[in-house]
């Protein structure tokens, strides 16, 4: 099974505890998971290479150099890391792959979604958890149901014969006033009638756990909801107060400490949530500079892990 994670240095501690979830919860697969990044420091490169060695699967670290998204909007929240999804494709030599975000948990065995037939789509997906709300379908008249980018089950070789990554960047690049949630406004737009929509248990949302009364989806997708909730097979944080912080009340949020704390090397601690800021921030002109002092570099990746027998290497 691969999957791909997106990241940076400033989210290396949840994204290992991902992939702790990952790998704890499916020790009978072979799992290969890619991390699409501009750069990480040797430190955290390490970090992964441990949890590679303690799993004995294959962690394979791919750089994308941020040249390629100078013309995108950049916002605190959202970051050069929230763009890779759009170079999958080029960037994996495989016919499909599980894309997840950084604030996510995997609670089960994922073979049976990665069974699923994707013949004729583009991708697996989750409805949003503001699926049927109409600003967010209005905002790019957008006539299928909004699903949320968070999880994607692309089916690679869809996405490379009809380059679906350019043309997400293109919508962006021409949208931007538009987007209020980049990539995932874009994906909605573009992958529009391409996709098959998944249970909600392969990417439960944060709302799905509080009442019924707060929900922004039609009354007759809740019964389905409310019988995933009981189980979900992936868990997204996807509030601004992730499980990281002091101040969240996720009702799982346990399940993501156990997970962060299986290891001291992943470096959890209870953070305070800082304000959000609204700024857009302009690229960082010296970040090519910045990757000289990391531990990989924008020529090269890293590959280490794999089943006992197979040979760890850095190139």
């Amino acid at each position: 099974m691969n999957f791909a994670i997106s990241l940076d240095n400033n989210y290396v501690m949840p994204c290992l505890a991902l992939v702790t979830s990952l790998l704890e919860n499916n020790k009978k697969n072979d799992c290969h998971i890619f991390l699409l990044t501009d750069g990480l420091t040797e430190d955290n490169v390490g970090k992964f290479r441990r949890l590679s060695e303690i799993y004995q699967q294959t962690i394979d670290i791919k750089i994308i150099p941020q040249a390629l998204y100078q013309s995108l909007p950049f916002y605190k929240r959202y970051t050069f890391a929230t763009y890779n999804r759009f170079m999958i494709a080029d960037l994996i030599e495989d016919s499909k792959v599980i894309y997840l975000d950084g604030d996510i948990i995997v609670r089960h065995d994922l073979s049976k979604l990665w069974n699923t037939s994707l013949d004729g789509y583009a991708c697996g997906v989750v409805e949003d958890q503001r699926g049927d709300d109409i600003f967010v379908h209005n905002r790019n008249k957008i006539a299928t149901p909004y699903f949320n980018a968070g999880v994607l089950f692309i089916n690679l070789d869809y996405w490379r014969q009809n380059d679906i990554g350019q043309k997400m960047i293109t919508y962006l690049k021409e949208h931007t006033d538009t987007c209020l949630f980049p990539d995932q406004d874009a994906a909605n737009k573009t992958l529009s009638g391409k996709v098959k929509y998944l249970d909600f248990k392969y990417n439960f949302m944060e709302d799905w756990f509080y009442p019924t009364s707060e929900w922004q989806i039609h009354f007759s997708k809740w019964d389905r909801i409310l019988a995933d909730r009981e189980d979900p097979y992936i868990v997204h944080y996807c509030r601004g107060l992730k499980p990281w912080f002091k101040e969240c009340v996720h009702p799982l949020k346990h399940e993501f400490i156990h997970y962060a704390t299986m290891y001291d090397f992943i470096g959890y601690s209870v953070k305070l949530k800082p304000a959000m800021a609204s700024k857009i921030l302009p690229p960082d002109n010296n970040q090519t500079n910045k990757n000289n002092e990391k531990g990989i570099t924008d020529n090269g990746h890293c590959l280490f892990g794999g089943r006992a027998g197979t040979e760890s290497a850095c190139i």
